[in-house]
């Protein structure tokens, strides 16, 4: 009985994960080029806020800390980027740093504008300080 229920299991799981790929594929996006510009300001008070609730959902728990702390990543807080540097990080991925994890590409499940959103957030960390 229980090696009958493992091998449902196995032969769902193989039969599952080609229709989930592709599924998920179709529903990403294609990249695109580069923005060389932000939709709106970077310091304007809507942005951030929706760029930090992006954050929360998208990129702390596993990578970055709350609010931009260290965790498995390196901190946000207290740290000066350029806005091109950010938006091509975010957008690209990066291959790993010194801490050996890779960041991966958002280019292709978010819009530009929510890629600028999060850049907006990040740039507002700039002058936050750890307590």
């Amino acid at each position: 009985m229980r090696v009958v229920v493992v091998l449902v299991v196995m032969a769902v799981a193989i039969v599952g994960l080609p229709v989930k790929g592709v599924v998920r594929a179709q529903g990403m996006r294609q990249p695109s080029a580069a923005v060389s510009k932000p939709p709106f300001p970077l310091d304007d008070p809507d942005a951030i806020a929706e760029g930090a609730k992006r954050f929360s959902a998208s990129c702390t728990g596993y990578c970055h800390g709350r609010e931009g702390r260290v965790s498995r990543a390196p901190k946000l807080r207290g740290k000066t980027y350029e806005p091109d540097f950010l938006y091509a990080r975010i957008a690209q991925g990066s291959p790993g740093g010194a801490t050996g994890l890779v960041m991966p590409s958002f280019q292709a499940m978010l819009p530009p504008e929510e890629i600028w959103k999060l850049v907006a957030y990040v740039m507002s960390l700039s002058s936050v300080k750890d307590e």
